[in-house]
């Protein structure tokens, strides 16, 4: 009875304030859910119905193991009170699509599929508390129709920088699966270390899987000592000719293991062999393969594959051919990517092979390659996946993308545009050993540009996350890298994009936190007190409409207007509320009465400029458009990160006419540049602002230079501004210097 009333508690403090999908925690969150009053009680007496005629065998099997640990016996096949039955549906679309219906007496889960059974399986696993201690588990009535949004829903481990266990890939395994994740990318391959075993050629593991302690090793043991999870796991070390080795390979027999494991789990695992680049450790075996004979480090990279020695192409079909006899996966990843081609340049057998085929650059060769590659895996029935770096010299529009270089806006465009399928994968956010990776971002950041082409957005095949581990050598450290952030990942890869919605993402987490420290994950999450500004331009109203995000449920906020610190007799945020003219906002989350760190600060203008026409003397970098031509007046500000979208970045001078349209009396300029001297990002030298009434004669009002030294470290951010005195003009010429020869970014220019 205290059960019950708990339960019908819960139910009642909720039905009336959250929507269904917050008041069931299910991650991703389905599709359709419809939550009615009412409860069944699932315990060992309920019937499992199904028959053995539709192959559910190993989906019954996995949700039966789950069903004896919290009921410490398995679900009955003899006639119960209640039963829950499975039953293949050729009425339910798509093989991962699923149907589940909880009635007060019985449970049903349709599906055309295995993969639907198992996906229905998994939302009835997650309304089951993780630490069950009676022998009766309590569900609501409810009905789920469910599909995936995404085939392609990734995540990707790199184990060759540092090695992980079997034992740990397959709980990894159990966890995607978990959050309906059915692509595992396995980077097995790469510079530091060769993990896979590949018969014909033993060497690769007996000596290219070990290495002496290297510099992201020295790196790893320096941060060991305030934090144990960056210590070097003492299963991967051993002692080779007297010196410490750290590494560790996989068996083929071990690999095939994992592969008929994650099977069970509807996980498909997709190798990579990274190529041409990235082959240190194949090359320090077998030096021949490098076009100069040698493993070494060119001017950014390491000496790739020689793309015109037939040895190198006999090398990579034989280890591919094992490779695939391993992996039934359609899909191979060779890489591609961050191939350093200055051997290749200086190479007199690549020059004469590029002449005598005319191949007019490195770019093409390595066209080449990929092509020739491409052709040995197809032939056998694979598709190949590959960096988005491969587009450089063209490719072939049957390869797979995975867009990575989000400082390359027009990447996905390029991709679809040439045929191509595309799998989103961009560093910001998806780089989880980031440590800048937000999981606000993460659920929530835009990933395509404005002028992605909408009608191609059909070549879209998915999304991934990837978990570099130069700096994570361990397995705690992994999983503090990877959770919760790749429940936000599974949730905009599986959901609807109709139903994301990030407040009912931050309800139902800590359910699923529960079930991460139940099943042994130590996750990381610290919910920030930070706030988030958003800003929405009303051009018809001339204002500017400002809201907040947080990480944190039904925060208490308070801002001001004027640049005075907020208390609790300020203004209490309650949505999003409006600037007319400017505004320097000062906010806070406050508990107790008192404001909490960090204060956000922002500058609001709605100002003359905004919504006009710029005309740009000198380009913007492609890679970063922001907006294209209306981002410098359309009211915006960028964040912390130049890769926001709502920063303008140039690799020359900025040399921009803003035409007000008519003529104004004109009382200020300013405009924000920031500094960051890690990526080469730089203020500018100086910024000069002229006037124009007629567009042909200008007047220099303002030089505006600033004392901030271009080797000053940290995030930087400088106003210029300046009087303009009441002058009477319509155009509005602004000049800044790039002195050196690095990027600029700017975000608004504001003509008052």
């Amino acid at each position: 009875m205290k059960h019950l009333l708990y339960f019908l508690g819960i139910c009642l403090l909720f039905s009336c304030s959250r929507p269904a999908r917050e008041q069931v925690s299910i991650i991703p969150a389905p599709a359709h859910l419809h939550l009615a009053g009412g409860e069944f009680v699932l315990d060992a007496e309920t019937q499992l119905i199904v028959s053995e005629a539709d192959g559910f065998q190993h989906e019954i099997d996995f949700f039966q193991s789950y069903i004896s640990e919290q009921l410490g016996e398995e679900l009955s096949f003899s006639e119960g009170r209640t039963s829950l039955e499975i039953l293949k549906s050729n009425e339910i679309e798509g093989e991962e699509s699923y149907a589940l219906s909880i009635q007060e007496h019985k449970i049903t889960l349709k599906a055309s599929h295995n993969k639907g059974v198992f996906y229905g399986l998994v939302s009835l696993i997650q309304l089951i508390p993780p630490s069950n201690s009676s022998k009766e588990i309590r569900l609501p009535v409810l009905e789920i129709s469910d599909q995936p949004t995404y085939e392609w829903r990734g995540m990707h481990l790199d184990v060759s920088r540092h090695f992980f266990s079997m034992d740990y890939l397959k709980r990894y395994v159990d966890l995607l699966a978990l959050y309906k994740l059915n692509k595992l990318h396995l980077h097995l391959t790469d510079d530091q270390g060769w993990r896979i075993e590949i018969k014909k050629y033993p060497q690769l593991t007996e000596q290219g899987a070990w290495r002496t302690f290297n510099d992201q090793d020295s790196i790893c043991i320096d941060k060991s000592m305030e934090d144990p999870r960056f210590a070097l796991d003492p299963n991967h070390i051993q002692v080779i000719d007297d010196q410490l080795h750290y590494g560790g390979y996989y068996t083929q027999e071990e690999l095939k293991d994992l592969v008929a494991y994650a099977g069970t789990r509807h996980v498909e695992i997709i190798p990579e062999i990274d190529m041409p680049g990235h082959m240190m450790a194949a090359i320090s075996v077998f030096p021949e393969l490098a076009c100069n004979g040698e493993a070494a480090w060119g001017e950014v990279f390491s000496t790739p594959l020689c793309p015109v020695n037939e040895e190198v192409y006999t090398f990579v079909e034989n280890v591919l051919t094992e490779v695939s006899e391993i992996f039934p996966s359609k899909y191979i990843h060779i890489g591609a990517d961050e191939v350093e081609k200055s051997t290749w340049e200086e190479s007199a057998a690549c020059n004469e092979f590029m002449l005598e085929n005319g191949i007019e650059d490195v770019d093409m060769l390595q066209s080449y390659f990929v092509k020739r590659v491409t052709n040995f895996l197809q032939a056998r029935g694979k598709e190949v996946v590959v960096w988005d770096d491969a587009l450089a010299g063209g490719i072939d529009a049957s390869l797979n993308v995975m867009y990575w270089r989000n400082w390359v806006a027009e990447v996905p465009d390029n991709v679809v545009k040439n045929g191509n399928d595309l799998i989103l994968t961009p560093g910001d956010p998806f780089y989880f050993s980031s440590p800048n990776s937000k999981l606000f971002d993460i659920y929530n950041k835009k990933l395509l540009g404005a002028k992605f082409p909408e009608e191609l957005s059909h070549q879209i095949k998915g999304l991934q996350a990837s978990l570099w581990t130069e700096t994570i050598p361990s397995e705690d450290l992994a999983d503090a890298m990877l959770f919760p952030n790749v429940l936000a990942l599974a949730e905009r890869a599986w959901s609807p994009a109709s139903i994301q919605d990030w407040d009912s993402f931050k309800r139902r987490l800590p359910s699923q936190l529960d079930r991460l420290e139940y099943m042994g994950v130590n996750y990381e999450y610290k919910q920030s007190n930070a706030l988030i500004p958003f800003m929405n331009v009303d051009l018809e109203n001339k204002r500017i409409g400002v809201s907040f995000e947080t990480d944190l449920n039904d925060p208490i906020i308070y801002y001001t207007t004027d640049g005075s610190m907020p208390s609790a007799a300020s203004n209490r945020y309650e949505g999003e509320f409006f600037v007319n003219g400017s505004a320097s906002i000062v906010a806070a989350v406050f508990e107790e009465g008192k404001a909490k760190e960090p204060i956000l600060r922002k500058q609001v203008d709605y100002h003359l400029a905004i919504g006009k026409p710029v005309v740009y003397h000198k380009a913007w970098n492609p890679s970063y458009p922001a907006g294209d031509a209306g981002s410098l007046t359309n009211g915006l500000r960028g964040g912390d990160s130049y890769n926001d979208g709502f920063w303008q970045g140039f690799t020359n001078d900025l040399d921009v006419v803003v035409d007000l349209e008519e003529v104004h009396d004109l009382s200020s300029f300013s405009a924000t540049f920031m500094q960051v001297i890690g990526p080469g990002v730089f203020l500018p030298g100086s910024v000069e602002v002229s006037i124009s009434g007629d567009g042909e004669t200008y007047e220099k009002v303002l030089t505006l230079n600033h004392p901030i030294s271009p080797e000053e470290k940290g995030l930087i951010f400088h106003h210029f501004d300046g009087s303009l005195e009441g002058k009477r003009a319509r155009y509005v010429q602004v000049v800044a210097k790039n002195t050196q020869s690095g990027f600029m970014f700017v975000d608004e220019l504001v003509i008052q």
